[in-house]
């Protein structure tokens, strides 16, 4: 018997016997909290010089201390826990029922599918949410001011313990994108939580302000073509208006908000030069 094989009869016969405990939410969103703290601490000691990949830095002139790099972690720790767990907490002691559910196993494209479906739909919320905070201040001022913050942390720069640092109602709304995104592609619990902490993985390295040559972005023209990456979302934490998806570069095209990085960076991306003013005024 294969190995794949004898994990999804595992994962059949656990999902049998314990489903009720795999149906609530609350401990998936547990198990995505500390994985994105290992993530962030990882980049952080990466940071620190305490392991390599230094090198790949997008932007090697800028530096972060020990209290600097602690300060936005636990910013971002509690936010989460506020705003995302606290949530699910009252979910569960007010309205969840549990109910016996059978589930089948899924099988590895089941898992590969809705995990990409997953990143498609997320991106489509957030792509619309941040037309409203980007795009359209005027009106809508409070979504402005709300992710404001976000992008004021660390001087408009990406790294991936501030990925969680923002106002209260982005916070909420950010959970409520995380779920509202499962919705259409009904997942049973392996799923989602497989999908949950892919998509937490490829939001940490987007966030992470380094440029390393296995992320998807570097794999290949497709990848550079199809996906922002790293050094896509760097352009849209400095411009704002540019790159509004998170992961995928379509509706960034069909929108004209696209900004093509790859032909204003050097011959090889991961050799980023900051230009802020010959981009600027590429921009106009």
């Amino acid at each position: 018997m294969s190995s794949s094989s004898s994990f999804l009869e595992y994962a059949h016969i656990t999902l049998s016997k314990q489903c009720w405990y795999m149906d609530h939410l609350l401990p998936e969103h547990l198990i995505r909290i500390t994985w994105c703290l290992i993530l962030m601490c990882i980049y952080a000691l990466i940071e620190l010089d305490y392991l390599p990949g230094k090198q790949w830095k997008i932007r090697r002139d800028l530096h972060t201390s020990s209290k600097e790099i602690a300060y936005y972690i636990k910013s971002s720790f509690l936010n989460m826990l506020k705003w995302h767990i606290s949530p699910l907490i009252l979910y569960d002691i007010l309205l969840h029922r549990p109910n016996l559910h059978i589930y089948e196993a899924p099988t590895w494209w089941t898992l590969l599918w809705k995990s990409v479906g997953y990143t498609i739909i997320f991106d489509i919320l957030t792509h619309l949410f941040h037309h409203l905070t980007h795009i359209h201040p005027r009106i809508v001022s409070f979504f402005h001011r709300a992710h404001a913050k976000h992008h004021a942390s660390c001087g408009r720069y990406v790294y991936p313990w501030n990925g969680f640092y923002s106002s209260s109602f982005e916070s909420f709304a950010g959970l409520i994108f995380f779920l509202g995104a499962m919705i259409p592609l009904q997942m049973d619990p392996v799923t989602r939580l497989v999908s949950i902490l892919y998509i937490h993985f490829v939001a940490t390295n987007i966030h992470s302000g380094y440029d390393f040559p296995w992320m998807f972005h570097n794999w290949s023209r497709i990848g550079r073509f199809v996906w922002h990456g790293s050094v896509g979302h760097y352009y849209h934490h400095q411009f704002g208006r540019k790159n509004m998806s998170t992961f995928w570069t379509f509706l960034d095209r069909l929108s004209g908000t696209y900004y093509d990085c790859v032909s204003h960076l050097p011959t090889h991306p991961n050799e980023f030069i900051y230009q802020r003013q010959k981009m600027m005024r590429k921009l106009k």
